[in-house]
């Protein structure tokens, strides 16, 4: 039975993780918002159960996404574990966040990730909500320059390769649990920590870096 993530009681934690980063080749670039007032956004669209769409945001860094879902039940006839709600990630298109950061591969590495895993954080809310979601099954097309579900690797039970027309694609499976739900939160509290340690170490020999503290000194939308 799936939990609810709305449990007063889960509390932040401290916890390590090592940061492996990509920098997919978008397939499509949008227009920036400008002057934006918020940072992460979502907004899930029911297109008929059990089919949903997740629209994802970061409008201060100028990242979007749209992903699909599919809750696996046994009457749709598939090889998989019934709950599995299934949702396919794509490439980010990340120029207008180069655009912002000067091209600083230190900031894209830390902001991209701290957006997957808000994305993920959100995915899971969305199993907590849906009594038949019991399990995530993300995958992703793996690229040259980087595997892009590296984030979510120390929350997933099993990891698979499954060879596609174009190369191969990483599928991971995550408990739709509440232990989950708060070991990623772990993971996202590490990441800002070190986010926010990097920053201001760096900023004395990186402009970029400054130039990015001056823009969003109280580093708002990441916190």
């Amino acid at each position: 039975m799936s939990v609810s993530f709305n449990d007063p009681k889960a509390q932040k934690k401290n916890a390590h993780l090592k940061l492996v980063v990509s920098n997919p080749t978008p397939v499509q670039k949008k227009k920036s918002l400008q002057n934006p007032v918020t940072g992460f956004i979502t907004e899930i669209q029911e297109k008929g159960h059990p089919h949903y769409t997740l629209a994802a945001c970061d409008l201060f860094h100028r990242l979007e996404c749209e992903i699909n879902l599919k809750i696996h039940s046994d009457e749709q006839g598939e090889e998989l574990e019934d709950g599995t709600v299934v949702c396919h990630f794509p490439d980010i298109a990340t120029d207008d966040l180069d655009e912002l950061i000067e091209e600083d591969e230190t900031l894209h590495g830390m902001i991209l990730i701290q957006f997957q895993l808000k994305t993920l954080e959100r995915i899971l809310l969305f199993c907590g909500d849906h009594a038949d979601a019991l399990n995530v099954l993300v995958e992703a097309e793996d690229r040259p320059d980087g595997y892009i579900l590296a984030a979510y690797e120390q929350l997933a039970t099993h990891k698979d390769k499954v060879p596609t027309i174009t190369g191969t694609k990483t599928q991971l499976l995550i408990p739709a649990s509440q232990k989950t739900f708060d070991k990623l939160i772990d993971l996202m509290d590490d990441v800002n920590r070190d986010f926010r340690q990097t920053l201001w170490e760096d900023q004395s020999a990186n402009p970029a870096i400054r130039n990015y503290l001056k823009s969003n000194p109280c580093l708002k939308f990441f916190g």
